[in-house]
């Protein structure tokens, strides 16, 4: 095993080199692009990748990936993307029928006026063929439907599917609604065996649907499971997974730089788990926000806390702490804590990438009995056997809290640089099942069901501070306040009202 990896490694870094020294074929300009992500499903794999072009830019220009198997023989042949998603300063697009259990090299690049700038790349390994469901001798056999290449009016969604009769004997479709009711409606697809696929259009902007794909077969209907997206903003903001509950919306701000963190060996439901989301500001070289799933199946103790602080690999180093040294008064503060993510050593040293670490007050905030501590302690409170789904924050304006009191923010030294914002306040939005219990999804349950609230905590509240229901504030307030559109992928969520009785308070 040992001299494969040499052999796939070797491959690797002698194309990279030979990229690297090709500047003379036009492939420069590698600083555009962040290094690009990606989230392997079986055989498909979804890739994304950020860049600094302006806002438009990628839309007029011939952009993409370019892609190739490694194996002990060396580097495959590369191939190119044919479809390919543009929206604002980001690429997306999704590759199909690859090999699988594969490793695979990847870059992004865009083409302007005959030169090419191709990003670093990345590599991935492919799962097993899962597409394709157990053929059923009675009945057709449906595999997991997906949404992929979603912008603001169009999505592509993919199912596989098995079925052992004469193509000639069934209808084969899929149906498509909002999540919020309506009727269905219909899109056909070729009948037989293999991964379904169909490209909507005309869908309503900011809006969650389902879909499924539907076989009708001797007077009877069989439905694969339900799946859902979520259409991004038609102003240019968009999540980058629609399935994923806790996401923002993000916006087309050059100054906020974000990162989408998977667990690197942590497996949920098959797939590798997404571990957090961060949105880091260059202007205040601080996180504005952390989202993340919360579930114990996170907190399971494979290992203890790594301490690994260092750079966040997937935001520009420059605008990051330089060292874990600490100043103005401050330590080093956790959104998203190490607590919440011991499952396994890898997982747990991605909540220590600087990008989600902030400067929190030592005397009063965070520390044994600090306000942040008991604020944290009560979130831990809501894990409940429904994922909960999280938003920590910072607020980089005067703040004056329901007790009338305020706090400032403050350029300071700290993490070995002299300009950093320490934050007036910190907020932490919770949203989940007021059952905790269900097994469903947040997307199946009505508002009724739901609570969602914000928790504000000023950063120079006194030292021993419980959370109290005057520390409550409703989502939207905190949207009006931030700018930000929180829990963007659940138009159920009750975000404009809540009950602190439902929160224990």
């Amino acid at each position: 095993m040992k001299r494969i990896f040499t052999l796939l490694m070797g491959g690797l870094v002698l194309f990279s080199t030979a990229c690297d020294s090709d500047k003379e074929s036009g492939v420069t300009g590698s600083e555009w692009f962040l290094t690009p992500e990606s989230t392997v499903n079986g055989t498909t794999v979804e890739v994304r990748c950020e860049t600094k072009f302006g806002a438009g830019v990628l839309t007029g220009a011939n952009s993409g990936f370019t892609y190739a198997a490694v194996t002990s023989a060396g580097v495959g042949s590369f191939e190119s993307t044919a479809t390919v998603t543009a929206s604002g300063s980001t690429i997306a697009a999704t590759l199909s029928n690859l090999q699988p259990e594969t490793l695979y090299v990847v870059y992004a690049y865009a083409d302007f006026g005959g030169a090419r700038m191709q990003s670093t790349g990345t590599t991935f390994t492919t799962g097993t063929v899962t597409d394709l469901p157990d053929p059923d001798p009675d009945s057709p056999a449906f595999g997991t439907p997906e949404a992929t290449n979603v912008t603001a009016s169009g999505a592509t969604l993919s199912c596989g599917f098995t079925f052992e009769q004469p193509t000639a004997d069934y209808t084969l479709y899929f149906e498509y609604r909002p999540v919020s009711g309506g009727s269905y409606t219909q899109k056909s697809v070729t009948a037989g065996t293999g991964v379904k696929s169909v490209t909507l259009s005309g869908l309503a902007a900011s809006t969650a649907y389902e879909f499924r794909l539907c076989a009708e077969w001797q007077g009877e209907r069989y439905v694969s499971d339900m799946g859902r997206f979520t259409t991004s903003s038609s102003e240019g903001g968009l999540t980058a997974y629609s399935g994923w509950a806790e996401l923002p919306i993000e916006k087309g701000d050059p100054n906020l730089y974000y990162a989408h963190h998977i667990c690197p060996d942590f497996r949920v439901g098959g797939h590798l788990a997404r571990n957090y989301t961060v949105c880091y500001s260059a202007e205040h070289h601080c996180p504005v926000w952390v989202a993340a799933p919360r579930h114990a199946c996170y907190e399971v103790k494979g290992t203890n806390r790594t301490d690994a602080y260092g750079k966040d690999p997937d935001i520009r180093s420059d605008i990051q702490y330089n060292s874990d040294a600490t100043g103005g008064g401050c330590n080093k503060g956790h959104m998203l804590g190490s607590a919440e993510r011991l499952v396994t050593r890898a997982v747990n040293r991605q909540v220590f990438y600087y990008t989600n670490i902030a400067p929190q007050y030592s005397s009063n905030f965070n520390n044994g009995g600090g306000a942040w501590n008991k604020l944290e302690a009560f979130a831990d409170g809501q894990v409940c056997a429904d994922t909960t789904y999280v938003v920590i924050g910072t607020y980089f304006e005067t703040f004056t809290d329901a007790y009338g009191k305020s706090c400032s923010p403050a350029t300071i030294s700290y993490g070995g640089r002299n300009d950093v914002t320490r934050p007036s306040m910190f907020y932490y939005l919770i949203l989940r099942s007021k059952n905790g219990k269900t097994e469903k999804s947040v997307y199946d349950l009505p508002a009724s069901d739901l609570k969602c609230a914000a928790f504000v905590l000023r950063h120079n509240i006194e030292k021993g501070h419980t959370p109290r229901k005057e520390d409550m504030r409703s989502v939207a307030e905190i949207e009006r306040l931030t700018g930000f559109t929180f829990f963007a992928n659940v138009p159920n969520a009750p975000k404009d009202t809540y009950n602190p009785s439902d929160w224990g308070l």
